[in-house]
């Protein structure tokens, strides 16, 4: 299988970083440039979510609290922004900032949470790679070098953490990844397999930048795979990304381990 990845990789022409890891196992696989740092484009609403469930969880925040939106947060690429509805709970935003990538609701997010705590948080799950500097859509700070970072091992790190539940413990671990299994968009991972296979992720677009990391649960495997792209055409990306995942749920179907 790693041969087959790597084939893939050798003839891909622009950056990408693989993190695979067989989860019932405890072991990786493959780790390819995983401390890469690329811009994180949609990546970055994880740690977001992550932030906002640590507070729910330490009763700072409550997930059913209605939350107004007003007509300043309303940007391009929103449900939100399309909707005639003033107000949401904190749950719906979150959910919405995940499955539909909802840039409207992660602005809210943003200015609820605080850009210093969501950062201090990731410094303190020791992902090293990823920060936020920006709203979304605010391009002018991206064009100023205040981009949002991150790499495929940072991604893995608070995956994994959700997956056996080490980050938020329990409830909320189990909160995250119900929220990560409703992700509508499937042009990536889930591009080449079954709309039936169970993924827990989250994807990630700008121009020339395609990233998608995920948890697969299949009846006889769980694996985590995550790979990010940047400098091709994001349509390549998609495919690559496609490709590989096809490549690793192929070999893993009907198989005991990885």
């Amino acid at each position: 299988m790693i041969d087959l990845i790597m084939e893939e990789v050798k003839k891909f022409e622009g950056q990408i970083s693989i993190v695979l890891k067989d989860l019932i196992n405890d072991k990786w696989i493959l780790k390819f440039e995983e401390d890469k740092v690329y811009p994180s484009a949609s990546l970055i609403k994880v740690p977001i979510m992550l932030e906002a469930l640590f507070r729910a969880r330490d009763g700072e925040l409550n997930l059913e609290k209605k939350i107004s939106i007003k007509d300043e947060d309303r940007v391009n690429y929103s449900i939100i922004s399309d909707l005639n509805i003033d107000k949401y709970s904190l749950l719906d935003i979150i959910t919405l900032m995940i499955i539909v990538s909802d840039n409207a609701a992660t602005n809210v997010l943003i200015d609820l949470l605080g850009f210093d705590k969501i950062n201090q948080r990731l410094e303190a799950l020791n992902c090293r790679h990823t920060i936020l500097q920006r709203k979304m859509l605010d391009f002018d700070s991206a064009r100023e070098g205040r981009d949002n970072l991150t790499s495929a091992g940072d991604m893995a790190l608070m995956m994994e953490g959700l997956y056996d539940k080490t980050i938020l413990g329990a409830e909320y671990s189990d909160i995250a990844i119900d929220i990560l299994l409703k992700q509508k968009y499937k042009d990536k991972l889930g591009r080449y397999i079954s709309e039936d296979v169970p993924i827990a992720h989250k994807t990630g677009e700008l121009s020339r930048i395609s990233h998608d990391v995920g948890i697969f649960y299949l009846p006889t495997a769980h694996y985590l795979l995550g790979i990010l792209t940047k400098d091709v055409d994001s349509i390549y990306g998609q495919r690559i990304i496609g490709n590989i995942s096809k490549i690793v749920y192929t070999n893993s179907v009907g198989k005991a381990d990885m």
